[in-house]
C-alpha cells in the first residue's frame, strides 16, 4: 500500500479551494490525465448539511485507460472530501482534501493511501504517484487562478 500526504499553502479561501474539488464534473477540463468525469448521484448525509456523491472518473496514462466510481462525502464542518472507491482498479483507496483557513487563504491538507489491484499498475503507475499527486494538487491552484482571479492577501 502507499501512502502520499501534501500540505499547501493557497492564496485562496478554504471554501473556494472545497467549490473546486467539489465540481468533480469539470475534473476532465483541467485534471492530468483525467479524460472524463461525472457525477452520477448527490444527496444530502446527516443534519450537518454533509452530501454524498457518487462520482466516475476516467484516466489514461499511455496506453491505460481507467474508469473508477468512487462515493465522496463533503463535509461542511470542517471543509472536507473524504473520497472512497466503490468500483475500479484499486485494492484500497482513500482520498481525503482538508481545508483550513488561514490569514492569508488556506492550509490544503491531501492524504491519499491506495493499493492498486491489477498488478500491471502497480508496475506502471504506482512509482509515478508522487509526482502524478503535485500535479493534480498543482492544477487545482492553476484552476482557482483561472476561476477566481488573482488571489488577492489582505493586510
Amino acid at each position: 500500500m502507499q501512502k502520499i500526504h501534501v500540505e499547501k499553502q493557497s492564496l485562496y479561501s478554504a471554501q473556494q479551494m472545497f467549490d473546486l474539488i467539489v465540481d468533480v464534473d469539470r475534473y476532465h477540463e483541467f485534471i492530468p490525465y483525467c479524460t472524463a468525469s461525472r457525477v452520477r448521484a448527490r444527496e444530502a448525509d446527516g443534519a450537518q448539511g454533509d452530501e454524498v456523491m457518487l462520482a466516475d472518473l476516467v484516466i489514461a496514462y499511455k496506453f491505460l485507460r481507467e474508469t473508477y466510481s468512487s462515493r465522496v462525502l463533503l463535509s461542511h464542518a470542517p471543509l472536507t472530501v473524504t473520497v472512497n472507491q466503490a468500483r475500479g482498479p484499486f485494492r484500497h483507496l482513500f482520498n481525503q482534501w482538508r481545508f483550513t483557513p488561514t490569514d492569508d487563504g488556506c492550509l490544503i491538507d491531501f492524504t491519499l493511501d491506495f493499493e492498486f489491484a491489477v498488478p500491471l499498475l502497480r508496475r506502471v503507475i504506482q512509482p509515478i504517484m508522487g509526482r502524478v499527486v503535485e500535479k493534480f494538487v498543482a492544477a487545482f491552484e492553476t484552476r482557482a487562478h483561472a476561476v477566481y482571479g488573482q488571489a488577492q492577501v489582505e493586510e
